[in-house]
């Protein structure tokens, strides 16, 4: 035959896939967003030179007419990148066309059965797609393949090398797989499921494939909770399969009163002595039937290691199908071997993957798969949030009793990762309260549709924890939730505009951010703008003057308070200080404020080298002077001749007290000072973690107080690093090259990281600063700033005002590129406007929670805040 490279049998799983009804249409799909410039010949050559190295690219299979089916691979293959105008997709025509490419299936001996699809929805936007045959590439292979067509693409954009070792054929496994012994395969199956019966669950009927309506019940860990589970197999050399299928297994024994479960279990089927090296590409995963040994008591923890060594030795046994198994077993075609199935996609330690894409336009990756043909299968996917889907017909399991499970399972996993000592025996009541806490009900509720029902919402919305109590009903066309939140918020938040870092490149518009940034302060209702005093250095060296940059400002604002932050008093004149803000406060018709501090920069000092050994007296002097200088009164002083003489400054201000707040980083004293003095504080998280700051805030509080300062009097700001974004991942992706700079830069920050920690290292040797500075910023971008998604910022808003915080100022010039920074910002008013309405807040809250829990639902529900239930 001409074009033909090699030709073998089918593998075990790959006939058994091939032989399911419409096998042209077993498609799935890899697909991301883009925006910017894309070289169509470039990515066309990537994915011809991507099938040249695989032979699982070049797979065609043949089954007609053939006593035994055969697939070939042919020599050369030139496939074509597929083109689309996609401008007139609707809203969700996504969605729309993954799934009419799956119905368009693909021709099974015609090789390649993979396709790129290139949707435009724009000249620079889109989403690229690639879609490949189950047959050929499975997820793990689909993936890999995806990382090695984008080297290719941007070496062929580049010039530069892609760095690939060459390519193993798919025959390797064939021939590993032959080399296993089939005698002793089929006697360890034989005596593992010896007498086993299927764990069910009970549902609501038999149903069948043709009739069911398939949904997905998700439930996602939340970022503290996914950061345990990390360091918990971490820490213990587990991998995630093996805790997700034990706690699956102790569930199903709690539920069923079983002592010998059985269930399906995604395997991977990559023995790892065969897939270490090289690149070998194909199909391998698939799903086995899984008995796990369940012990009665005793530590999960010494039983999870156990686990973990006997799953791993199973692997040489996992290249077989199903079909096989129930031969061995004597079964008929129709027995089930499992009822559920557990599937569990391992993250790689170094998403290479996710950066590659970024650095070529390309958001994060979706997998977009058709809907398993399991009563119940259980998927977990690890990412920010480890989620936990439940898809099922729900023709044959109610979803209330599927909203139960999900959060039994969650529950189970977070006991396991936080208790790992707790004995097996005492799990069910961590299983039972977790059923109590999604509502009362039984096995066998009926919801029929694909839509929630009224029951399925109110059982959502109740497991979530602002919601005190929940009722959901229809009103007219409408559904409506009448929700008691689980706590009112008595305060609120102000929002301001901070700008500190910003680096003096050499642009020619060095204010343009800064200008906008307060236009838009102005016309969203943020309660400031500051500007440092910076002096002699790039960091920050564009502001050298906060008083002459918020005169700027004052002309094209109407609203928004205009301050330093701050004013560095050691430096400067009181005469000069109080005569300049004078001028802003009349600009600005009385919206001018300033931050004082001592300053601690040497270099500064050439203003006034006199003042540095006792700053910190000069500031408070100099304070006592500006004060009465803006009171009117007039303040003794000496002249060019050395004559006293007493002067007073023009033009006079608008306000009759300068709004003043103190600058205090990380000394006590500092902070009850400013509170007895009856000054507003000013504070930020250089050199001091969140709760340290919060604590030095009390005493602040504590100590106007103590000096009869009415509450109403006096504001508490905290300065913090801001970014808020539509995707949390494109928000890291912007965020994290420059805040690492950042804090590499701020010895402070580093000094603290490392006492916190009890490192005995040098911060300034090379190698540890840059592993300080990555570490670091991981902990601050989570525990000491405001970057994320709107609804993700809220828990810290939330830390922000039970701390006794009145307005955070957002730092927003550390390095992210100005455009993406005035884009920002709209999500940053969003944020402002939750922040500071209840009903608006628990409104978006709760819809995005419901979007999470039922994949693929948009909700239209009315969500009300009520003090109680209607009757």
């Amino acid at each position: 035959m001409k074009n033909v490279e090699d030709v073998y049998r089918f593998t075990a799983s790959q006939r058994e896939l091939l032989s399911q009804p419409r096998p042209e249409t077993r498609l799935e799909h890899l697909h991301a967003p883009f925006r910017g410039a894309v070289d169509e010949p470039a990515l066309e050559n990537a994915l011809r030179e991507l099938a040249r190295r695989h032979t699982a690219l070049r797979t065609a299979f043949f089954m007609q007419g053939l006593a035994e089916p055969m697939q070939v691979i042919r020599e050369k293959v030139a496939p074509t990148l597929e083109r689309v105008d996609a401008t007139a997709l609707p809203e969700g025509g996504l969605d729309a066309w993954l799934a009419a490419d799956l119905q368009r299936g693909m021709n099974l001996t015609a090789a390649p059965l993979v396709r790129l699809s290139l949707l435009r929805t724009g000249p620079d936007a889109g989403v690229l797609v690639l879609g490949y045959h189950a047959a050929v590439l499975d997820a793990g292979s689909a993936r890999l393949c995806l990382e090695e067509l984008l080297r290719l693409y941007k070496t062929l954009r580049e010039q530069g090398d892609a760095g690939l070792e060459k390519a193993r054929p798919f025959r390797e496994y064939l021939s590993w797989t032959e080399q296993q012994g089939a005698a002793e395969v089929e006697t360890r199956w034989r005596e593992l499921l010896r007498d086993a019966r299927p764990t069910l669950l009970p549902e609501l009927s038999s149903g069948s494939d043709a009739t069911a309506a398939h949904r997905v019940q998700q439930q996602l860990l939340s970022p503290t909770d996914t950061g345990n589970v990390q360091a918990f197999l971490r820490k213990h050399k587990l991998e995630l399969g093996t805790l997700v299928q034990a706690a699956w297994a102790l569930l199903l024994r709690h539920l069923t009163g079983s002592t010998d479960v059985v269930f399906g279990a995604q395997v991977p089927g990559r023995p790892a002595p065969l897939f270490q090296g090289r690149p070998l590409l194909g199909h391998f995963a698939h799903v086995l039937p899984r008995r796990l040994p369940l012990p009665a008591d005793g530590s999960p923890l010494r039983w999870l290691r156990g686990l973990q060594a006997e799953l791993t030795g199973a692997q040489r046994h996992e290249h077989v199908s199903t079909a096989q198994v129930r031969q061995w077993l004597g079964l008929p075609e129709d027995a089930p071997l499992f009822q559920s199935v557990v599937a569990v996609w391992e993250a790689p330690e170094e998403d290479s993957l996710k950066p590659l894409a970024r650095s070529l336009g390309l958001q994060g990756f979706t997998r977009s798969a058709p809907s398993p043909s399991f009563p119940l299968y259980v998927e977990a996917v690890p990412g920010p949030r480890l989620a936990l889907r439940l898809h099922h017909d729900s023709h044959r399991f109610a979803p209330l009793d599927v909203i139960r499970l999900s959060g039994q399972l969650a529950a189970l996993l977070e006991t396991l990762v936080s208790q790992p000592d707790r004995d097996v025996s005492s799990l069910g009541d961590v299983v039972d309260a977790a059923g109590r806490a999604a509502g009362e009900g039984s096995w066998g509720t009926v919801t029929a549709g694909t839509t929630p029902a009224p029951e399925e919402l109110r059982a959502l919305l109740a497991q979530h924890p602002e919601v005190r109590a929940v009722a959901v009903r229809a009103e007219g066309n409408a559904l409506v939730a009448h929700v008691v939140p689980a706590h009112r918020r008595t305060k609120k938040l102000d929002f301001g505009l901070f700008f500190f870092a910003d680096e003096d490149s050499g642009a020619g518009d060095k204010y343009h951010l800064l200008l906008e940034a307060a236009k838009f302060a102005d016309q969203h209702g943020f309660t400031s703008v500051s500007t440092p005093e910076r002096h002699f250095h790039e960091h920050g060296g564009i502001y050298p003057n906060p008083a002459m940059l918020a005169s700027a400002l004052a002309t094209i604002t109407r609203n928004v308070s205009l301050r330093a932050g701050s004013v560095v008093l050691p430096l400067q004149s009181p005469f000069r200080v109080a005569e300049e803000w004078s001028i802003v406060d009349n600009l600005s018709k009385g919206r001018a404020g300033i931050s004082i501090a001592s300053g601690w920069v040497p270099n500064d000092f050439a203003f006034f080298p006199e003042n540095f050994a006792r700053k910190r007296d000069v500031m408070w002097e100099n304070l006592e002077q500006v004060e009465r200088l803006w009171r009117g009164e007039a303040v003794t002083t000496k002249d060019g001749v050395g004559k006293e003489v007493q002067l007073r400054v023009f033009p006079r201000p608008i306000q009759p007290r300068l709004p003043t707040w103190v600058t205090c980083a990380t000394d006590p004293a500092l902070f009850e000072r400013t509170g007895a003095g009856g000054y507003n504080v000013l504070t930020s998280l250089l050199g001091q973690p969140l709760e340290e700051a919060l604590e030095k805030l009390g005493l602040y509080h504590a100590a106007a107080d103590k000096a009869g300062r009415a509450r109403d009097s006096r504001i508490a700001t905290l300065m913090m690093h801001t970014f808020v974004g539509r995707d949390a991942d494109e928000v890291l992706d912007k965020v994290r090259a420059p805040l690492t700079a950042y804090l590499r830069a701020h010895v402070a920050l580093m000094q603290t990281l490392v006492k916190s920690l009890d490192l005995q290292v040098d911060i300034n040797e090379p190698k540890w600063a840059d592993y300080l500075a990555s570490y670091a910023f991981e902990r601050y971008y989570r525990s000491g700033a405001l970057i994320g998604t709107v609804t993700s910022c809220l828990p810290m808003v939330d830390r922000l005002m039970a701390g006794d915080v009145d307005e955070v100022a957002c730092l927003i010039d550390f390095g992210v590129d100005t455009d993406s920074v005035l884009d920002s910002l709209t999500h940053l008013a969003d944020l402002k406007r939750l922040a500071q309405d209840d009903a608006l807040r628990m409104g978006r809250v709760l819809s995005e929670y419901l979007e999470e829990r039922v994949v693929g639902y948009r909700p239209t529900l009315d969500i009300r805040l009520v003090d109680s239930l209607p009757e």
